[in-house]
């Protein structure tokens, strides 16, 4: 018989990998009086808060069995489960480090110690005796331990000798194997291994891990080698793998991760028994995780524990409650509902009463009660108290859905959309997931639309200054004419003074030549100016970046702000490890460019030394000659005017390609804003998107409101291109406009033709508009009455109250206990049980169900974690104290028989229970036999 858990799978901390002191290898556990010393480490197991443990030997269980009934001597009534856990090699090296494979082989505890040890005694090892004859397990002795292994096909022989080769094999043990280290995880690249590894995963139950990654890895059904063969998702447990008190004491139960030691915590939400562990194997995703906190974490105070009956026989003095979902089965008037209602009006009555009312409005208040004909004041001597998991017994609330039940919703479109969307997400995932990429990747288009605004501003600032600059020199056709003409009066002057066309040239071309180096050199000295802060000083050429002085700011989208906290923080490390190692690049970057600065100075400075002289007789003679110096100055004055206007010009040119190119970038976000807007609707109508009679739709505009609001800005004299005027007389920005001629509505704002009230900056004004998003809203048709998008709602509060089932499923943000009574009464069809399967998973993580049901779909479909099975007293179904009504709870794990019993909840277990009593229950069990072996 399983022992019995009255509140069902719990999340527990679980430890399958402990070694026992006195362990054959590594054992590094102080011995007290030469022996192991089992009683510290009985009462470090005893004081631990994790749960179920896997006491492990080398290849041998002696040591293990003897400390478990140590164990049980010293703390008899311990809730610890302790499982033999014998720990082996396997004579295959898949790993990179080519290290035999670890294979642990875990027993349950009802298989007796002298099964155990039957088993390796004929678990045959690849060592041998003097006479060349393989030993078993128990004959392995002294240095054995250190290289032994064993076969695959040897495990398989001596489960089969032991226990039969037509026994169920996890009805007495698992086989679980590492994924790393001394794990199955072969080199990239290595085929063969790979194949040798897919055959260990396959004859192992589960996975011995230390990451989430692991854990994905292996719930995955195709990490298999042969891409044809379909693995099966396996659960992945840490261990803490502790050889000494030192390590056991800083890992049991605890996450470290630290460069010499990783532990992860272990959590298994089943019933801390070897049938609970059996249920990981059906359900590796949702029973096991891997984390430090307890996963499915939820407010206490909004967590009902327990609730405690006085004043009346008619109830248990205690019920207990899982904090995640509860589903309570049982004949026809067998005190389900009854519960349920007392429960809703212990924390709250007049909304328990209210709740009802609109459940059965033909019913008077004074009528209302826990059951038919049973009005509230007819029970008022039973008291129920309700104890939330924080300790307290006041306050908080239940969302209560009684049988019938319809709420009202507003039809504030933004509300409705609200509503709409859980549905959605529940009823068509692939959709939903669409839904979320696309919108996520429309507003991702807002970051470079915002930079484009500022950068297309900004220019234009610069293109002003480029103008005014050029205005300072002057007109360049006047430039042009006194160069010219400075150019003829140094002809003439060399033909009055028979200066050879020859000599003059060179001489033009020395000089402009060493102007130019001179130029370069003057230009350097303001790249090294800018290089100082960032750059050490060096007389011998050899620079190196100040540490610290060069700084980078990394955005991503999306913002680690919109993300979850643990993966925000992930990203975080990787923008961070990126922003630095980017800072250095670009540091090395600044002191190899101050190198080549240096070297190029000093190439400079060469090449002028040495053109002064070669050229010193030719550059004495011309200097000699004071007029012709002077005209070859003043032409040089001119040139460098006409060098700078073409220098500013060509930086003129090269801002307006920028400012056009900002254009275009925004008006390219905006277009794909607008084609992943597109897509979304186009994915909405690929098909038709309905739940019972209600037909959804999906509207993409612009909130009139929003851009409303988008016109206070504005000086409002008269109506203009992009500010338009409303009937009422209202101005509204024509958002619509503005994003399809995004250089007209720039230039319109940057001159003053869309004049600002004062205060207002045309960029931010400018990022307002472009950066307004239509924005996506989801309607419902009923009978063609239609309600939400942009559009007044044409559906009568009647009409309205079809949205109950949205309400219920789209209340995620409200976490208070929920309590459903029989949802499949108010639906017709079926397939909505699958449906409401879906949400009841999802949403048991998030908040405490306790559901009222007789459909087994949503009991064992959605695996419930406690079933309470009601019986009311009667001659052929007896109560204990005969009581009125009685309850047993437990997990659906839990399985017994006991035909002899005295009362009818203790003839079976829960098990059986539910397959007696649930509609279709047989045929839910009978579909899922692998995890309850119906």
């Amino acid at each position: 018989m399983t022992k019995r858990f009255p509140a069902g799978s719990e999340w527990r901390k679980w430890d399958l990998h402990v070694h026992v002191p006195g362990t054959q290898l590594s054992d590094g556990y102080e011995k007290k009086d030469g022996k192991p010393d089992w009683d510290r480490f009985a009462d470090a197991i005893e004081a631990s808060d994790v749960a179920v443990f896997g006491i492990t030997d080398y290849f041998s269980a002696t040591r293990t069995l003897e400390f478990i009934d140590h164990f049980h001597n010293k703390y008899p009534n311990s809730e610890k489960l302790l499982l033999v856990n014998v720990e082996l090699r396997i004579n295959e090296s898949l790993n990179k480090d080519g290290h035999m494979v670890d294979f642990h082989v875990i027993f349950s505890d009802k298989v007796p110690g002298e099964k155990i040890k039957e088993f390796l005694s004929k678990l045959q090892t690849q060592t041998t005796d003097h006479n060349d004859r393989p030993k078993s397990c128990s004959e392995l002795a002294g240095n054995d331990y250190n290289d032994v292994t064993v076969a695959r096909r040897d495990i398989k022989k001596a489960f089969g000798e032991t226990f039969g080769y037509k026994a169920e094999l996890t009805d007495y043990l698992i086989y679980a194997v590492p994924a790393n280290n001394n794990g199955i995880r072969a080199e990239k690249g290595q085929q063969r291994k790979a194949g040798l590894a897919d055959e260990t995963d396959k004859l192992a139950h589960a996975i011995f891990g230390k990451s989430v990654a692991n854990s994905r890895y292996f719930l995955r059904t195709d990490r298999y080698e042969d891409a044809s063969q379909t693995s099966k998702p396996k659960p992945v447990f840490g261990g803490c793998d502790a050889h000494n008190f030192t390590d056991l004491s800083n890992w049991l139960g605890k996450a470290v991760d630290k460069r010499d030691s990783r532990q992860v915590v272990t959590w298994v939400k089943a019933d801390p028994t070897f049938e609970g562990l059996r249920q990981t194997l059906v359900e590796p995703g949702d029973r096991v995780s891997l984390s430090e906190l307890r996963p499915d974490a939820k407010d206490q105070y909004k967590v009902i524990k327990q609730v405690t009956f006085e004043g009346s026989d008619d109830f248990p003095e205690e019920i207990v409650f899982n904090p995640n979902l509860n589903a309570i089965i049982g004949s026809r008037s067998s005190g389900k509902s009854a519960l349920l209602a007392h429960i809703a009006h212990a924390v709250d009555p007049e909304y328990t009463v209210s709740q009802q009312s609109l459940a059965d409005p033909k019913r008077k208040k004074n009528e209302l009660g826990p059951a038919a004909g049973k009005p509230w004041s007819s029970v008022e001597s039973t008291v129920c108290n309700v104890e939330w998991a924080d300790g307290s017994t006041n306050g908080g609330q239940v969302i209560y859905v009684p049988q019938n039940w319809l709420y009202q919703i507003s039809d504030n479109p933004k509300e409705v959309t609200a509503k709409i969307s859980p549905v959605l997400e529940l009823q068509y995932p692939a959709f939903f997931r669409d839904y979320q990429r696309l919108l996520d990747s429309a507003k991702s288009c807002n970051t470079d639309i915002g930079k484009a605004v500022s950068g297309w501003f900004d220019i234009g600032d610069d293109l002003a200054r480029i103008d005014a600059d050029v205005k300072k020199i002057g007109d360049t056709k006047s430039i042009v004419k006194a160069r010219d003409d400075i150019s003829a009066d140094i002809e003439a002057l060399r033909v009055n003074n028979s200066l050879s066309s020859d000599a003059l040239e060179n001489y033009q071309t020395v000089v402009k030549d060493m102007d130019y180096k001179r130029k370069r050199i003057n230009e350097t000295d303001i790249e090294v100016e800018r290089l100082n802060d960032f750059v050490t000083n060096s007389q011998d050429r050899t620079f190196s970046p100040i540490e610290g002085a060069v700084q980078v700011e990394i955005t991503t989208s999306p913002s680690p702000s919109d993300l979850p906290e643990h993966l925000a923080t992930v990203i975080g490390a990787h923008v961070s490890e990126s922003r630095d190692a980017l800072a250095a690049r670009i540091g090395t970057a600044l002191a190899s460019y101050r190198g080549e600065i240096a070297t190029e100075v000093g190439k400079l400075k060469e090449e002028i030394s040495k053109l002064e002289t070669d050229n010193k007789s030719l550059l004495q003679k011309h200097k000699a000659n004071a007029t012709l110096d002077e005209l070859v100055r003043r032409r040089k004055v001119q040139q460098d005017s006409l060098d700078r206007i073409e220098k500013l010009e060509n930086e003129r040119l090269s801002l307006v390609r920028n400012q056009t190119e900002a254009v275009e970038q925004i008006v390219n976000q905006i277009a794909s804003r607008t084609a992943s807007l597109e897509a979304l609707e186009e994915s909405f109508c690929e098909d038709e998107r309905f739940l019972d009679q209600l037909t959804f739709g999906i509207s993409i505009d612009f909130d009139p409101e929003v851009l409303g609001a988008l016109a206070a800005p504005f000086r409002k004299k008269r109506e203009k291109a992009f500010l338009l005027k409303t009937d009422s007389g209202d101005y509204f920005v024509d958002a619509h406009s503005a994003q399809e001629s995004v250089a007209v509505f720039l230039e319109s704002l940057r001159s003053g033709k869309l004049a600002l009230n004062g205060g207002n900056a045309p960029s931010d004004v400018a990022r307002q508009v472009l950066l307004t998003m239509p924005e996506v809203r989801f309607t419902a048709t009923l009978d063609e009455d239609k309600i939400g998008g942009f559009e007044r709602s044409t559906m009568t509060p009647g009409k309205q109250a079809l949205f109950a089932l949205t309400l219920i499923l789209g209340e995620a943000e409200e976490r208070w206990t929920l309590l459903i009574d029989q949802p499949e009464d108010d639906l017709d069809s079926r397939s909505i049980y699958g449906e409401i399967v879906r949400y009841l998973v999802e949403q048991k993580k998030q908040r405490q169900i306790i559901l009222v049901t007789h459909n087994a779909n949503l009991v064992v479909g959605a695996d419930a974690e406690e079933v309470l099975v009601a019986n009311r007293h009667g001659d052929d179904r007896r109560n204990e104290g005969d009581r009125t009504f009685d309850y047993l709870t437990g997990s659906l794990e839990h399985s017994a028989r006991n035909e002899s019993a005295s009362y009818d909840l203790s003839r079976m277990g829960v098990r059986e229970h539910a397959v007696e009593i649930l509609d279709g229950g047989e045929e839910a069990f009978q579909k899922r036999r692998d995890k309850y072996k119906i």
